[in-house]
Formats: C-alpha cells, sequence, structure tokens
C-alpha cells in the first residue's frame, strides 16, 4: 500500500534555474554611434591593449566594406557614376583624337612646303644667276659717296695728325690751314721716314674703327651695341685730342703774335669753350659717322647684289624654320597619342570596374578608420598611457591602413 500511495502522489514543481537575458555584442557600433566615440569605447574596454587595435581596426573595415555593399542606391549611384565617366572619358579620346589628325595634317603640309622650297632651289641653282637692280644702284650711289669722303677722311686726318704733333706752331695760320694742309705729307716725309709712316697711319686707323662699326652692326644680340658704343666713344675721344691739340698751337700762336697774354695756359675749359675745338671735332667725327653709314650700305648693297643668292639664303632659313615648326609639330603629336593611350587604359580600368557588382568607396573607408583610431587616442589619453604607446599604435594603425586599403 505504501509504495502504492508513493507511486499515485503528485509530484512537486522542478525549480528551473533563470537564464541569463543574451545582450547585443558589446563590440559591435551601436546605431547612432560614431566611428570615433566606437574607438573610444573599444580602447577602454581593452584598456588600450595594442594587439587588441589591429584586430577592431579589421572590424571597421569590414563593417564600412558591408555597408557600403548592401546600399542599394550607393551601389546604383556608383555604377551611374561609372558609366557617366566612360563616356566623358570616349568624348576626350574622340577630341584628342580629332587633333591627332590636325596634327598629322600641319606635318604633311609642313613636308609639302619643304618640297617646294628645295624645287625652287634646284631651280634657282640650276638657272644663270640673277642680278638685284635696286642694290646694284644702291651701291653705285653709295661708291660716288664713299670715295670723296675717303679722300676727304685721309686728308682730313694726315693733315690734323701733322698739326696736332708735329708742326710748329708759328707756321699755323687758322684752324682750316691745320685741318686741311696740302703739305702735311711732304713736311712729314722731309721731317723723317717715322713722322711720315705715323700721319698716314692714322686716317688709316679711322677707317679701321668704321669697318670695325659696320662689322659689329650685322652681329646678333645686345652685346654689338655694347661694342658699337664702344667704337664711337673711342674715335670721339681720338677727335677730342685733336681737337685739343690744335687749339692748344692755335692758342700759342696767338701768344707768339701778341693776341694772348703771355704765360696764359690752354686749359680744358678754354677748349670746350673755343669754336676752334668743336670746329675740328665736327670736321672729323661727324663725317666719319657719315662714312660709316654709307659704307655699311654700301657693304648691305654688295651683300645683296647677287638676287639669286638672297633668295637662296632665304630658302635656306626658310627650310630650316620649317623643320623646327615640323619637330615641334611632331612632339605635340606624341604628347597627344601618349594621353590617349592613357584615357583608353583609364576606359578599361572603368569598364573592369563596372564589371563589379560591388562598388567600394575606400576613401570613405580611410576616412571613418581614421576617425575610429582618433577615438582610440583619446581613451589611450584618458587611460594616461605612454606617448610611446600612442606613438606605436600609430605605426600599427599606418600598417593595417596601408594593408588593408591599396
Amino acid at each position: 500500500m505504501f509504495e502504492l500511495k508513493n507511486l499515485f502522489k503528485s509530484k512537486e514543481p522542478e525549480v528551473v534555474a533563470a537564464q541569463p537575458v543574451i545582450l547585443d555584442n558589446p563590440e559591435a557600433r551601436r546605431e547612432g554611434e560614431t566611428y570615433e566615440k566606437w574607438g573610444v569605447r573599444m580602447c577602454g574596454i581593452v584598456q588600450g591593449s595594442l594587439h587588441a587595435l589591429p584586430p577592431y581596426l579589421h572590424k571597421v573595415y569590414n563593417a564600412m566594406y558591408n555597408e557600403q555593399a548592401q546600399n542599394v542606391e550607393l551601389q546604383e549611384a556608383a555604377r551611374k557614376n561609372t558609366e557617366t565617366e566612360i563616356e566623358q572619358t570616349n568624348d576626350n579620346i574622340k577630341n584628342l583624337e580629332g587633333k591627332v589628325r590636325d596634327k598629322e595634317s600641319e606635318i604633311e603640309e609642313a613636308k609639302g612646303k619643304i618640297q617646294e622650297l628645295k624645287a625652287e632651289k634646284d631651280k634657282i641653282e640650276n638657272n644663270k644667276s640673277l642680278v638685284n637692280k635696286n642694290e646694284k644702284l644702291k651701291l653705285i650711289i653709295g661708291l660716288v659717296i664713299i670715295i670723296p669722303l675717303t679722300f676727304y677722311l685721309f686728308l682730313f686726318y694726315s693733315s690734323t695728325f701733322y698739326s696736332a704733333f708735329f708742326r710748329n706752331p708759328e707756321n699755323i695760320t687758322s684752324v682750316m690751314n691745320s685741318m686741311f694742309d696740302s703739305n702735311a705729307l711732304s713736311n712729314a716725309y722731309n721731317d723723317g721716314i717715322t713722322e711720315l709712316c705715323f700721319v698716314m697711319s692714322a686716317p688709316i686707323i679711322f677707317l679701321g674703327l668704321g669697318f670695325c662699326l659696320h662689322f659689329f652692326s650685322v652681329q646678333k644680340g645686345y652685346a654689338k651695341f655694347v661694342k658699337m658704343g664702344g667704337i664711337l666713344f673711342v674715335t670721339v675721344m681720338f677727335d677730342c685730342i685733336l681737337a685739343y691739340l690744335i687749339g692748344k698751337q692755335l692758342h700759342s700762336m696767338e701768344v707768339i703774335i701778341g693776341t694772348r697774354p703771355v704765360g696764359e695756359e690752354y686749359s680744358v675749359a678754354m677748349a670746350i669753350s673755343d669754336p676752334n675745338t668743336w670746329a675740328v671735332i665736327f670736321c672729323g667725327f661727324i663725317v666719319y659717322i657719315i662714312w660709316g653709314i654709307v659704307f655699311d650700305l654700301c657693304m648691305s648693297a654688295y651683300d645683296k647684289l647677287d638676287l639669286s643668292k638672297t633668295r637662296l639664303e632665304a630658302i635656306d632659313r626658310d627650310i630650316l624654320s620649317i623643320e623646327e615648326n615640323k619637330k615641334a609639330l611632331r612632339e605635340e603629336k606624341q604628347k597627344l597619342e601618349g594621353a590617349i593611350a592613357g584615357l583608353k587604359n583609364k576606359v578599361s580600368q572603368l569598364m573592369s570596374k563596372l564589371g563589379h557588382e560591388t562598388f567600394i568607396d575606400y576613401a570613405a573607408i580611410r576616412a571613418e578608420m581614421n576617425n575610429f583610431f582618433a577615438g582610440w587616442v583619446k581613451m589611450m589619453t584618458v587611460l594616461s598611457m605612454s606617448e610611446q604607446d600612442q606613438t606605436l599604435a600609430k605605426s600599427i594603425f599606418d600598417a593595417e591602413i596601408q594593408n588593408l586599403i591599396k
């Protein structure tokens, strides 16, 4: 009976232990939480452990990657932007290809011009030389002028040199007599062969300076003006010295005949105010300048006298200019072709990107990872971690960023 009684006796309810409530993953980013605050919180959970930083950086990267990959609107907008970029790039390629064709057309045109000029050059070389009548007339007129001027300068400078250096002041009657002495060469010869050579070299010196003036004038560059200025300065100083010496001789004669006080010295100030001085300078220097100009015109006219030669030189200059222009056009064409190749490579990359299902904005991922790490560093400061630990954390962050985002 006891056993049956116990058998049918109702059992007392069994006490079941209460199950703990499963909370969300504390390491996951909470809704509305910024990546910086997430970084602060995670660093606090692990107490700034440097070993925990790389896994958390991977979590941030994966979170951002999955968020973008699952965003349908973002994926569609990125796809459309890529398609638009491909269209714009193709338009740029077409535009550059048009420019390449223009350059090729200009190069062919330059080649045609060179062929025409070379044909003209061959034709001129096969014919007899032609005389440039205008330049021939200039040369004749120039020679008619320059021959008397040369004789004038020879007489003037031989006379003034003799009067300035060798003539007795008592024999000087006037400034005109000192500048144009018909007996200067014979008197110099009577004085000695050295004096004669010295007097005869004077006009040669000035004519040589005039030739140098022409030689420098046909040179290129700004240095020629310095050289020409130097020649003119030397010439005018020569004339000033001659004028001073002749004026001094005339002054001595005036002292001898009594029109000037005895013992009066001839000074530079007196020479400047003396009309005789300026007469010598102008009769020499001004004529010398005119002689130089006419000589330059004669040389230029002689240079252009052969019409065939002038045209051949012009053709050579034109061919050289066109060749340089053609070289520049080829360089521009090569640059355009290089740009086209770069754009086509870009299109290939964009087409490859368009073929993938997922578009990822890695710049946005990098920015949020920077924000996460900024929060991590803030908590490291709160935890009073050393500057060395913070520097090491920065090195770990840079290495992970470089590894995750190529």
